[in-house]
C-alpha cells in the first residue's frame, strides 16, 4: 500500500461571509470536518495554519489527539498538516515553534498508544530550493532535541515538507525548483521519495491576474510531473483555491472542470467559504466527488513549443493587469480594511504582521519565451504598492464595489491574443483553459460596472470598460444578474455604494466604528449571496 494522499484539504482561510471562527473553536471545527460522514464532513486533511495567524501552540496536538480519541487514524484515514510560518516573512523563531508543536504532537500520539503521526508540514511562499533545505535542517534539529529530551526516534526524514508556491514567476520555475530540492536533499542526507507540492491560485491571481495565474499553475503541474519522472521521485500536486473564480473556483458545480483544467492534481482545498457559505452538504459532496475524480487524473504535459506559447499568452494578459493594478490599489486597500476579520490573523500593519510582495515584472520577463513580450514586461516599472491586502480582502473589496477582479485585463488580453494570433489563437487558448468562459460567467452575475465606475478614475473606467466589452465580444459573456438572488444582490450592492464612498479616504464619515460595522454587515450579506467573502 502506497503513501496516503488525501484528496480534500480543509483550511482555516478567513473567506467565509457567514461565520467568524475563533482560534478556540478551530480544533472542534477541524475534528468535525475530518470525521467520516454522515456525522462529519468526511474531508481527509486539515491544514493547521500558523502562517500570519494567532494560532495557539497546542492547536496541532488538540486536533490530532481529538481525532485519535474518535478512532480516526492519522496518516491512514486523515492527515493533520500544519502550515508553518515563513522564516523570511515572519521569523525563524515562529517557524521553530510550529515545528516543535508537530514533534510534541507525535510524541503525545505515541504516548496514547496510537500509531498515527503527523508526517508533513506546508512551507509557504517558497521561492528557492535552499529555503526548503533550511526547513529540513530545522526539522532535524527539533527532532534531535526531542530525542534528547523525550527519547523519540531520531529520524530526520520523519517529517517532510510540502512547498507552497504562490506567485507566477515561482510557479513557472516550480518544476526545476522541486528537482533541485530533491537533489540537494539527497546530498544533505535527507530522503525525498514522494513530494506533495501546493500550487496557489490566490496570490498568483491577485498580483498578476486571473489568466496568468491559471496558466502558471497549469505549467507548474506539467513541469513538476516531468521533473519527477526524470528525477525518480513521485509528485502529488495540491490545488490551493477558494470558491470565487478569481481564487480558484473550487465548488461542487466546478469540481469536474477543475479536474480537467488542472488534470494531475491529487488534492483540492476546501476553504471556509465553501464549508459555511455554500453549505456543509456541498462540502460533503465535494469529499465524495474528489475521491472519484482526482486520484486517476492524467498529468498535464506540454511540449516546448506549446509551453512557450502558454508563457507568451501569460505575458499578454499580465501587461494590462499590471497597468491597472497600481491605479486600483488606493481604493482597494481602503475598502479591504472595511471587510470583517473572520479568523484571528495577524494584522498586515502590525509590528509582527506583514504584507504580500508586489509584482516583479523583471523577474517574470526572464521566464517568458517571446523576446518582444519579455522586453515589454521588463520595461514595466516595479510596483511600489506598500501594505498590499491579502488576496481574500483584495477580492472581497473589488466584488463589494461591483468589479469582480476576474475581468481586470482579461478582456484586453483576449483582444491582444486575437490581434496577434487571430480567432484561432483565442480558440487555442480556450482549448487549454476550457473553464475560462465558465469562470467569467459566474463572476459576471455579480458585476456592476456603473457601481464600480464611481470608485475609478477616468483612465481605469476606460480600461475596465474595454475589458467587459472584449469579454462580451470574444466569449459572449455579459455582465449582470441572472437569477432572482442575483437581482437582490445588485439592489444591495447599489445601496451599499454611497456608504463605501463615505468611509473611503476623503469621505465625510471618516472611520466611524458604528458606520464601519454596518458596512461590514452589508459586505457579508453580499458575500453570503455569492458564496464567499472574498
Amino acid at each position: 500500500m502506497g503513501k496516503f494522499i488525501p484528496t480534500t484539504m480543509m483550511t482555516q482561510h478567513p473567506d467565509s461571509a457567514s461565520r467568524y471562527v475563533s482560534v478556540r473553536d478551530e480544533p472542534a471545527e477541524a475534528i468535525d470536518a475530518l470525521t467520516p460522514q454522515p456525522v462529519g464532513l468526511g474531508l481527509e486533511e486539515v491544514m493547521v495554519d500558523y502562517e500570519g495567524k494567532l494560532t495557539p501552540y497546542h492547536q496541532t496536538a488538540e486536533i490530532a489527539l481529538g481525532l485519535q480519541e474518535r478512532g480516526i487514524r492519522l496518516g491512514h484515514e486523515v492527515s493533520v498538516t500544519p502550515r508553518v510560518p515563513s522564516a523570511g516573512k515572519e521569523t525563524v523563531f515562529h517557524q521553530l515553534m510550529a515545528l516543535m508543536s508537530v514533534i510534541e504532537s507525535n510524541f503525545q500520539l505515541s504516548e496514547n498508544g496510537g500509531d498515527g503521526v503527523i508526517s508533513e508540514v506546508v512551507v509557504p511562499m517558497v521561492a528557492s530550493a535552499g529555503e526548503l533545505i533550511d526547513v529540513r535542517r530545522r526539522i532535524a534539529d527539533v527532532i534531535d532535541l526531542g530525542h534528547k529530551e523525550f527519547g523519540i526516534t531520531r529520524d530526520p526524514d520523519a517529517v517532510q515538507v510540502i512547498p507552497l508556491v504562490e506567485e507566477v514567476p515561482e510557479l513557472l520555475a516550480a518544476g526545476g525548483m522541486m528537482a533541485e530540492y530533491v537533489r540537494r536533499a539527497s546530498s544533505s542526507g535527507f530522503r525525498v521519495e514522494e513530494l506533495r507540492v501546493m500550487l496557489g491560485r490566490s496570490d498568483s491571481a491577485m498580483i498578476y491576474g486571473l489568466v496568468p495565474s491559471v496558466l502558471a499553475v497549469k505549467i507548474a503541474i506539467a513541469d513538476c510531473y516531468r521533473e519527477s519522472e526524470a528525477g525518480g521521485f513521485a509528485v502529488h500536486p495540491i490545488f490551493g483555491g477558494g470558491v470565487l473564480p478569481f481564487r480558484g473556483h473550487v465548488c461542487l458545480d466546478n469540481l469536474e472542470q477543475i479536474s480537467v483544467d488542472f488534470s494531475g492534481i491529487r488534492t483540492v482545498t476546501v476553504q471556509s467559504g465553501l464549508r459555511y457559505d455554500m453549505g456543509s452538504e456541498q462540502a460533503r459532496q465535494m469529499a465524495i466527488m474528489s475521491r472519484e475524480l482526482l486520484p486517476g487524473g492524467a498529468p498535464l504535459s506540454y511540449e516546448k513549443e506549446e509551453r512557450d506559447r502558454l508563457t507568451d499568452m501569460l505575458a499578454i494578459f499580465t501587461v494590462p493587469y499590471l497597468e491597472s493594478f497600481s491605479g486600483l490599489m488606493p481604493v482597494v486597500t481602503a475598502l479591504s480594511d472595511l471587510l470583517p476579520r473572520q479568523r484571528d490573523r495577524l494584522a498586515r500593519k502590525s509590528a509582527v504582521g506583514y504584507a504580500r510582495d508586489a509584482a516583479q515584472p523583471g523577474k517574470l520577463a526572464g521566464l517568458i519565451a517571446g523576446e518582444k513580450l519579455s522586453r515589454r514586461l521588463a520595461a514595466i516599472e516595479p510596483l511600489r504598492a506598500a501594505n498590499l491586502p491579502r488576496a481574500i480582502s483584495f477580492t472581497g473589496a473589488l466584488y463589494s464595489m461591483g468589479l469582480p477582479p476576474e475581468f481586470i485585463a482579461t478582456g484586453r488580453g483576449l483582444a491582444e491574443v486575437a490581434d496577434v494570433y487571430g480567432h484561432e489563437g483565442v480558440q487555442w487558448l480556450l482549448s487549454r483553459y476550457s473553464g475560462l468562459k465558465g469562470d467569467l460567467a459566474r463572476a459576471a452575475r455579480f458585476a456592476n460596472l456603473e457601481a464600480a465606475s464611481a470608485h475609478l478614475d477616468e483612465r481605469l473606467r476606460s480600461q475596465i470598460s474595454d475589458d467587459f466589452e472584449a469579454v462580451r465580444i470574444h466569449l459572449g459573456v455579459e455582465a449582470g444578474p441572472v437569477t432572482a438572488d442575483d437581482r437582490r444582490y445588485h439592489i444591495l450592492l447599489e445601496t451599499l455604494q454611497p456608504m463605501l464612498k463615505q468611509l473611503a479616504p476623503g469621505g465625510e464619515w471618516g472611520s466611524d466604528a458604528a458606520d464601519s460595522d454596518l458596512v461590514a454587515e452589508w459586505i457579508c450579506r453580499l458575500g453570503r449571496l455569492r458564496g464567499s467573502l472574498g
